[in-house]
């Protein structure tokens, strides 16, 4: 999967023709919740959707079959809809569904966004799933509550103009690197893990865990013990865990059992190049999740400046 499993689903969408767009609020505040994320209503054709707020892609939006039911959303004709094979969920096949329609935040111009599906929920707390490159404002706070004496700012430049990801260097690999609240720990690829090892940054530790995306999706991933110290794009590293195979999982605890399937787990590949230097498995990721962003008191996503700016104290 990429920066967000999320992003995957969507990545395979026709882009959105964007209308004119209105002028754009200063700034939006939004509560993160007490499980950690933060939620909006969004309207959808027939349907007030309660909605999950994603930091970690940038467009389009994601139903759970029941609100497609609600809202009343078909997908395209003839197009807007196909299959794919050895997909993580239980059965190794899922269905995609999309098309591209009106999504219309509370208190904010509506937008005509992809919207795709699956024949599973892929949120066990929302509706939906919109990620905060869809909302018309030039600044989208989410604020946990009061800040805490002795915080810092951290300022993050974005990985370019209108995306959410971050961009850095780890060793020879460039890697792209995503905010995600809806995950309790840091998560990243085999070949994002492999380049902080090679660094000299990170090794691996004998313990399997699991990452699930989507409340169908588990994935095995093997714990990281990073150097004393370590930071990437300016935040501290606490728990973190890198995405391995089935079997590999299987070497170290015999009980695992996760639903990914070997032939199509890219982000368990290692190897960034072959003999005749073409990548192989998917550009490295990072998802840095609440074991860090828990610590922050205000998370901004600056559009004008193409940043993010947090506010943390971290002990």
């Amino acid at each position: 999967m990429r920066a967000l499993a999320a992003g995957l689903v969507l990545a395979l969408l026709p882009g959105a023709a964007h209308a004119a767009k209105p002028k754009a609020p200063a700034a939006l505040t939004l509560k993160i919740s007490d499980n950690g994320n933060p939620y909006m209503p969004v309207v959808v054709k027939n349907a007030t959707l309660n909605t999950r707020i994603a930091l970690s892609y940038d467009q389009g939006l994601l139903l759970n079959p029941s609100a497609v039911a609600r809202a009343g959303v078909k997908p395209f004709p003839i197009i807007g809809k196909f299959s794919l094979n050895n997909t993580p969920f239980a059965s190794g096949k899922t269905v995609i569904r999309f098309t591209i329609s009106t999504a219309a935040p509370q208190g904010l111009a509506g937008r005509k966004v992809p919207m795709a599906w699956l024949e599973t929920p892929t949120a066990a707390d929302a509706d939906a799933i919109l990620p905060v490159g869809s909302l018309a404002a030039d600044r989208i706070d989410f604020v946990r509550g009061e800040t805490p004496a002795g915080s810092q700012t951290y300022i993050i430049p974005k990985k370019g103009k209108g995306e959410a990801m971050i961009r850095t260097r780890i060793g020879g690999e460039e890697v792209n690197i995503s905010l995600e609240l809806n995950i309790p720990t840091t998560v990243m690829s085999a070949r994002a893990g492999e380049a902080l090892i090679q660094a000299g940054l990170a090794s691996r530790i004998a313990e399997i865990g699991y990452w699930r995306p989507f409340p169908a999706v588990s994935l095995p991933m093997q714990g990281l013990a990073g150097k004393p110290g370590l930071t990437i794009a300016g935040l501290p590293m606490r728990r973190m865990s890198v995405r391995v195979s089935e079997s590999e999982a299987r070497a170290i605890d015999a009980r695992a059992k996760g639903t990914s399937t070997e032939e199509d787990d890219e982000d368990t590949i290692t190897v960034s190049a072959d003999r005749t230097r073409k990548k192989r498995g998917r550009d490295p990721w990072i998802l840095i999740g609440r074991d860090v962003l828990d610590d922050c008191s205000r998370i901004s996503f600056d559009r004008p400046g193409e940043r993010w700016v947090l506010t943390c104290k971290f002990s």
